[in-house]
């Protein structure tokens, strides 16, 4: 049964300074924002632009919540996925692109959930849930789609080359990595358009121009996020500090995973940050991970591949 899912907890402010999903400010942040009070909390400075955190959608929820259960079987997942045709649509398209190597064609849900089995299942649901918010976005959504499914292939990538056990988990960590960004531009679209045209043209970095805007970044709307839809602490950690992977004190693995899967995406110019010049060697989560040179360079060539193969992304 799938691990990613666990029982909710409080979403209220911690030591990070999260905000609560029930906040809400009558500030609006259709325009320019200008920098927040630096008398406020984090949590407060986040609700202040973001208000209340994108809900899941109800049906994934249901689905989630329900491959959750030892005692789910089949039949009910295909009961609940068909209740949303879209979702399903997406569902079948992604069981049925390279990413997942299917030898034969899967023609109906019942397939995917016999093939692919349920932690691949989740992975899929939250697929086609992402992929419905970035298409909100606007233009921004081409360049912003490809990094997340690019850091998702590269997250699981990186967990086969080190033996790491939880591979659906890493992909759903990579492909969250940046939702906090979507976040931010359905919330504040011409202020991040100026922050990721000023990216794009090499003049800054989200991380840094976020901080500067806001007074936060969207690694913390991200693991806030994250915490809301109930997805596990290490998806959150890895989500949240996936910037500041020196940051880690525990033995979490997702966050050097995700991390190295970034740099993964940067050095290959999927999305709007392209480094093609990136030193692999100088990026610690690597060494943190064990991971040489050559075993690098195999994962590059590999995303690179599993990238081409799906063209515009998912």
């Amino acid at each position: 049964m799938t691990a990613e899912i666990r029982q909710a907890r409080p979403s209220s402010p911690g030591k990070s300074g999260k905000p609560s999903s029930g906040s809400r400010s009558d500030t609006s942040a259709k325009g320019a924002p200008s920098p927040q009070s630096p008398g406020l909390s984090s949590a407060a400075k986040i609700a202040q632009v973001i208000g209340d955190l994108p809900p899941m959608p109800h049906i994934a929820t249901q689905v989630l919540d329900k491959l959750a259960d030892e005692d789910a079987n089949p039949r009910e997942i295909n009961a609940l996925i068909t209740k949303d045709p879209a979702l399903a649509a997406r569902v079948l398209k992604v069981a049925n692109s390279p990413m997942y190597g299917a030898s034969r064609s899967i023609a109906t849900l019942n397939d995917a959930l016999m093939f692919m089995g349920f932690d691949s299942i989740s992975s899929l649901i939250m697929t086609a849930v992402l992929k419905g918010m970035y298409s909100k976005v606007g233009l921004a959504e081409k360049l912003l789609w490809e990094h997340s499914v690019g850091c998702g292939l590269a997250s699981r990538k990186i967990a086969d080359a080190i033996r790491y056990r939880r591979k659906e988990e890493a992909y759903l960590a990579g492909l969250m990595h940046d939702v906090g960004k979507t976040a931010l531009f359905l919330h504040a679209p011409d202020a991040m358009g100026e922050i990721l045209e000023s990216v794009y043209n090499d003049e800054s970095d989200f991380f840094g121009a976020e901080e500067r805007r806001f007074g936060f970044n969207h690694a913390m709307v991200g693991g806030a996020i994250a915490t809301n839809w109930r997805f596990t602490a290490e998806i959150e950690e890895a989500i949240a500090n996936h910037h500041q992977p020196e940051l880690n004190s525990s033995t979490n693995e997702l966050i050097p995973i995700v991390s190295a899967a970034n740099a993964v995406c940067h050095k290959l110019g999927v999305g709007p940050i392209r480094k093609p010049d990136l030193d692999m060697d100088r990026i610690k989560s690597f060494k943190v991970l064990g991971l040489d040179a050559d075993r690098i360079e195999e994962i590059l060539a590999e995303v690179r591949e599993a990238l081409q193969s799906e063209p515009g992304g998912l």
